[in-house]
């Protein structure tokens, strides 16, 4: 699914095809997120900087090139680990064995195919940690780009937590159905709150 095109992309999302899904199309928004972002830092690096600015902002760009490439797997992932939750659905129940073989292989693919939503959102935790560090080293002319990016990782860790929604709720372990609601409610909560302050603070760099 990476290898398309954009529009090859767009099209077979638009497609009654199963995959590419919901997952795959928050790992290209995050991708971008990440990517404005990475250009914005790019073009900062300067010699202005001090060498401790110089030092941190590599550092991070290092860190965030890792992030994007987390989030380009998970545009694949999000199909390969749906396969055995899609073959799940397809098996047999005719009789009371088939039955359980059946739920049981369902329960085993709701949590592969929960890994891709929760690896994002464990990511953009990352990317968030010390980002007010990143916002001040940003040149205003490109730093638009950086409030762009925010607000795409926003949306790709709000549309994450609706896959966690509904795969945890067919699980019949209470105990990681808990965890993933947990995680789609409090931590995609509080991620969203500070990314919406970093966008507030990106917008009054910009109308100063």
């Amino acid at each position: 699914m990476k290898e398309l095109k954009v529009t090859e992309f767009i099209n077979k999302l638009a497609s009654n095809e199963p995959t590419p899904g919901g997952g795959a199309a928050a790992g290209v928004t995050a991708g971008l997120g990440i990517g404005a972002i990475l250009m914005a830092m790019l073009f900062s690096q300067s010699d202005k900087l001090s060498e401790e600015e110089q030092s941190f902002l590599a550092q991070k760009i290092e860190d965030f090139e890792k992030s994007k490439e987390v989030f380009v797997n998970i545009i694949d992932r999000d199909a390969t680990e749906f396969e055995p939750l899609s073959a799940a659905y397809g098996m047999p129940r005719n009789s009371d064995d088939e039955k359980q073989a059946r739920q049981e292989a369902i329960q085993k693919g709701l949590v592969i195919a929960s890994q891709p939503p929760i690896d994002l959102i464990s990511e953009v935790t990352k990317i968030v940690e010390d980002f007010d560090k990143v916002i001040p080293l940003i040149k205003k002319i490109i730093i638009s780009d950086v409030g762009v990016g925010l607000q795409m990782l926003r949306s790709a860790v709000q549309a994450s937590s609706l896959n966690l929604y509904i795969n945890g709720g067919q699980l019949k372990d209470k105990d990681k159905q808990e965890e993933y609601y947990d995680l789609a409610n409090t931590k995609v909560a509080d991620l969203s709150t500070q990314l919406d302050e970093y966008y507030s603070q990106v917008k009054d760099i910009l109308i100063k």
